[in-house]
């Protein structure tokens, strides 16, 4: 039997070969590289001292006490940030995680739909006053001191500006620059470690606080 042959004349065998080929390599090129900087591959999360407790939670204490592991808030979260706790001591129950988005300032759909009180109401602007942790950064993961390159992408989008850049040579003002975390003005919300491009762990990650602090 013919194979099947499209009006230019080429099998379909074929023409779905070539497409295929042209599908990888987009993709090849799409995932080489962020921004000019680094491989892309999946975000590992990084081994937390503490865990992060979400927004209008208050903290450890009351989202223990309170939350029942129903996963409603989890599955109503638009940026991917809350997950079910694989901790033993707080099994189900929901915690937050940043490989595959950040908690957003404006957004406190989570505080809206808890039944139980785990998470309380909250407003935006209560919201961006509230430190759920501090951001830390790692020296040997980042990519201005393990490859020399300059990356700025902490800083840039860290959106209460708790993150300047500083020269790595106080005395060379065309050096590369290095982030340097202000913790008062920190809010966790985890804009600069999803959006590092260090893979697979990122060069700046948070740190949960037990109760949260209003700054």
């Amino acid at each position: 039997m013919e194979p099947i042959r499209s009006q230019s004349g080429i099998s379909r065998k074929k023409f779905l070969s070539i497409s295929a080929l042209f599908a990888l390599g987009a993709t090849v090129k799409a995932n080489q590289v962020d921004g000019g900087l680094a491989f892309i591959e999946e975000k590992k999360a990084p081994k937390r001292a503490t865990f992060i407790a979400p927004p209008g939670s208050q903290g450890h204490r009351n989202l223990s006490r309170h939350c029942t592991g129903c996963q409603l808030c989890i599955s109503l979260c638009p940026n991917q940030v809350l997950r079910p706790s694989s901790d033993p001591a707080h099994l189900t129950q929901v915690e937050m995680s940043f490989e595959r988005g950040y908690c957003r300032p404006e957004c406190t759909r989570c505080s809206k739909v808890c039944p139980t009180g785990a998470i309380r109401p909250i407003t935006r602007e209560q919201k961006s006053a509230t430190q759920l942790g501090n951001a830390v950064w790692v020296k040997d993961r980042c990519l201005v001191t393990k490859e020399g390159v300059r990356c700025d992408n902490c800083a840039r989008h860290c959106p209460v500006g708790a993150i300047q850049m500083v020269l790595t040579d106080a005395a060379n003002e065309k050096s590369l620059k290095f982030p340097v975390v202000n913790p008062e003005r920190c809010i966790g919300c985890g804009a600069c470690e999803n959006l590092c491009p260090s893979r697979p762990l990122s060069a700046i990650y948070v740190e949960g606080h037990e109760t949260h602090r209003i700054i």
